[in-house]
């Protein structure tokens, strides 16, 4: 059994994966979301001890994947995670440089506690080597992960990214702050457009990659379990991922990467996932974890759009209904395009074992 349930993580991500036995599974927890996402991880590890996890990764520091752990951490005993996958300051930068203020404190936290960091990578950061195979661990269970992202390269951005912010708040730098708030999509006015959905119009849309520093440096991974595979975007730069397939692919002499399901990198978000990726893919369910609140508004619809023209007969999985993924529940939509939408039953948070 191999199985991802997106929680309720608003806008962010928080996969609680498991695989083995059923009855008593082995279990990797990917990213923890905001606060609310802690308070959901909260009630269901209370008084549950038994209930460990292999691995926790953190992919990267942007808020909606790593604020629900810096409390978590705090709480919870350190045996309770074999590992943690967090690349931190001290993976991109010398010791006594300063480094982002989410990144520091989870960093702090993981030290002064004691987990294990990066164990598996000997202490060092997780990283793409810059030629050759692609790392592959196996975890206690047998599931196996292929890394797909970051490059040293994406890495290097991040430093510079996160000196850079620190040091215009620090100086007072009101229209440097100023700035950099009007870049963020969230202050931007609202991108919903029309509600009529023209397929093959928005699949047609340029390609823009996303440029940011955090999302680049995000851990993307290729899960594998007993023939079955999983591949986890987070907020992963479509490029990046496109040309690590590219060598998967080279490895094991296939032309495109068969894929069981396939967790949308960056909640949907147009800018990371481009057609070149999507159609290495030979995959028929893809997953969305977002809300599309802070005026996201994720899934973009070109996203979706670009999965309808590559792949027919695919199911799309989101773990919230809401204006942006209401859309695709389209009876005309689904005929024309031959595919299926899908949505919680009841509360928010999807699951779906293969």
């Amino acid at each position: 059994m191999l199985a991802i349930e997106m929680l309720p993580a608003e806008h962010g991500d928080c996969l609680w994966i498991e695989y083995g036995d059923p009855a008593d599974p082995h279990r990797v927890l990917v990213d923890c979301g905001l606060r609310s996402t802690y308070r959901e991880l909260a009630d269901r590890l209370r008084d549950r001890p038994e209930i460990k996890f292999e691995l926790l990764v953190l992919t990267h520091i942007d808020a909606d994947h790593i604020l629900g752990a810096i409390p978590l951490l705090q709480e919870i005993d350190p045996k309770r995670f074999g590992d943690v996958w967090f690349n931190g300051w001290k993976h991109l930068n010398p010791p006594d440089a300063m480094g982002a203020l989410h990144g520091e404190m989870f960093a702090a936290i993981l030290e002064k506690r004691g987990f294990n960091w990066n164990r598996s990578w000997n202490g060092g950061a997780v990283v793409l080597p810059d030629s050759g195979d692609l790392p592959r661990i196996e975890l206690p269970g047998g599931l196996k992960l292929t890394l797909l992202s970051p490059t040293r390269e994406r890495l290097a951005d991040l430093r510079i990214a996160w000196e850079r912010e620190l040091e215009a708040f620090e100086a007072g730098d009101t229209e440097a702050a100023m700035a950099y708030l009007q870049a963020r999509p969230r202050f931007q006015p609202d991108a919903l457009g029309p509600e009529r959905i023209d397929v093959e119009e928005l699949a047609e849309q340029p390609f823009e990659p996303d440029d940011s520093a955090a999302n680049g440096s995000s851990i993307a991974l290729l899960a594998e379990y007993e023939g079955k595979t999983l591949l986890l975007g987070a907020d992963a730069f479509s490029p990046v991922l496109e040309s690590s397939i590219r060598r998967l692919l080279r490895q094991t002499g296939q032309r495109r990467l068969q894929v069981d399901a396939c967790k949308i990198p960056h909640h949907g978000a147009r800018a990371n996932n481009g057609p070149g990726f999507l159609s290495l893919l030979d995959c028929r369910d893809f997953l969305f974890s977002s809300n599309g609140s802070h005026g996201y508004h994720h899934p973009h619809r070109e996203t979706v759009a670009r999965i309808l023209t590559t792949r027919r007969e695919s199911r799309l999985h989101f773990n919230y209904r809401t204006r942006e993924t209401g859309v695709w529940d389209d009876s005309g939509l689904q005929r024309d395009w031959n595919y299926e939408a899908r949505y919680p039953a009841g509360q928010p948070g999807y699951r779906l074992a293969f």
